[in-house]
C-alpha cells in the first residue's frame, strides 16, 4: 500500500513536472531572452506599484465579500478572515492544486467559532459569483468587439466561447432560482449523492450544502446583497486592472477592456496544474497577445512574466509574512488542504 501510494506521487509529480516544461517550451521557444530583459529593465515603478498594490487591493475586497457572506449580521473578525485568505490563495499560489478552498474554511474554523463545513459552502457561493462575474466580462467583451476581429480566423474561438459562457450563465441564473423554486427535491437529490461517500463525511456532505443554501437567504437582505455584489465588482475590478497597469509599466498600452479578454483566457490557463500556474498561464496570455493585438514575441513574453508577478507576488509576500508571524509550519497548512 505504502509503496503504491509512493509511486502514486511520483507519477503525479513527473507529470506536473513534465506539462511545466512542455508549456514553458511552447511560451519561450521563439524569444530573444536578451529583449525580453531589455523590456524587463524598462519597467515604470509607478505602475509596477500600482499594479501591485491592485493586487493586494482585490485580497481586501475578498476578505470583506467573505466576511459578509459569512455572516452579515455578525461576521467574523477581519484579521482571521484576512489570514485564512491570504494564507490560503498563497498555497494556491505556489502548489499546483486549488487549495485556497478547502486551506481558507479550514484556518478560518481553528481561529474563529465558524464551522469548517460551513464556511467551505460559502466557498462554493464565492465561487459562483467569480465565476458569474468573469463569464459576464467575456460575454460583454466578445459582443462588444464581435466584428472588430472579423479578419481574425482565430476570433470564431473567442465567439464560440461567448456562446458557450452565455449557455452556462443561463444555468447558473436557472441553478439558483431552482434553489428557491424547488429547494426540498435539490436537497433531497444533494443528500442521494451523499449516501455514495463514506457515512463518516455525510454529516459534514449536507452541512456543506445547508450552508451553501443558507447564503442565498442574504437576497432577503438587500443592505447585505448590494454589500456582496460592490465587493464582487471590486475584486474583478482590481484582478482586471492588474493586467491594464502591468501594460502601461512596459509601455506597450492596450484597450482596458483587453485586460477583460486576457483575464478570462488565463483563467483557463491557471486551470492547468502546475506550480502557480506556470507555464500554462503565461502560454495563454501570450496567446492572446501574439494572435489579437499583434504583439511581438519578445513583449509577449515580458508582459506575461510581469502580468504573473504582479498577479502572485503581493499575496505571496503577505502570506509568508503572515505565516512567519504566525510562527506556523508549513505541515500546518497542507494538513488543511
Amino acid at each position: 500500500m505504502v509503496q503504491r501510494d509512493t509511486l502514486k506521487r511520483f507519477l503525479q509529480i513527473t507529470a506536473i513536472v513534465a506539462l511545466t516544461i512542455f508549456f514553458l517550451f511552447l511560451f519561450l521557444r521563439n524569444a530573444n531572452f536578451s529583449d525580453v530583459w531589455r523590456i524587463l529593465k524598462s519597467t515604470n515603478v509607478f505602475w509596477l506599484v500600482v499594479g501591485l498594490l491592485t493586487n493586494f487591493a482585490a485580497l481586501l475586497f475578498r476578505t470583506v465579500r467573505w466576511r459578509t457572506i459569512l455572516d452579515h449580521d455578525h461576521p467574523p473578525p477581519f484579521y482571521p478572515t484576512f489570514f485564512a485568505n491570504a494564507i490560503g490563495y498563497m498555497v494556491s499560489t505556489i502548489l499546483p492544486i486549488r487549495a485556497a478552498d478547502v486551506a481558507r474554511p479550514a484556518l478560518l474554523a481553528r481561529r474563529t467559532d465558524v464551522r469548517f463545513s460551513g464556511a467551505l459552502g460559502t466557498v462554493l457561493t464565492e465561487r459562483v459569483l467569480d465565476l458569474f462575474s468573469i463569464l459576464s466580462l467575456f460575454v460583454y467583451f466578445a459582443l462588444r468587439h464581435w466584428n472588430d476581429f472579423s479578419s481574425n480566423r482565430a476570433f470564431f474561438i473567442v465567439k464560440a466561447g461567448a456562446i458557450a459562457s452565455s449557455v452556462l450563465l443561463v444555468v447558473l441564473i436557472a441553478f439558483i432560482i431552482g434553489l428557491y423554486v424547488s429547494q426540498g427535491f435539490i436537497r433531497r437529490a444533494h443528500e442521494g449523492l451523499g449516501r455514495l461517500i463514506p457515512k463518516r463525511f455525510r454529516e459534514s456532505w449536507m452541512h456543506f450544502f445547508d450552508s451553501f443554501v443558507e447564503t442565498l437567504e442574504l437576497a432577503k437582505h438587500r443592505t447585505a446583497v448590494l454589500k456582496v455584489l460592490f465587493y464582487t465588482a471590486g475584486v474583478w475590478l482590481c484582478l482586471t486592472a492588474q493586467f491594464y497597469f502591468s501594460l502601461l509599466a512596459l509601455r506597450r498600452p492596450l484597450p482596458f477592456d483587453s485586460s477583460f479578454f486576457v483575464t478570462g483566457v488565463t483563467t483557463v490557463g491557471l486551470a492547468i496544474p502546475t506550480p502557480g500556474g506556470v507555464g500554462g498561464f503565461h502560454k495563454a496570455c501570450q496567446l492572446v497577445l501574439t494572435n489579437f493585438y499583434g504583439m511581438d514575441v519578445d513583449s509577449s513574453v515580458a508582459v506575461a512574466v510581469l502580468f504573473h508577478i504582479v498577479g502572485t507576488l503581493p499575496v505571496i509576500v503577505t502570506g509568508l509574512l503572515l505565516f512567519a508571524h504566525e510562527g506556523m509550519r508549513w505541515r500546518d497548512v497542507t494538513s488543511s488542504s
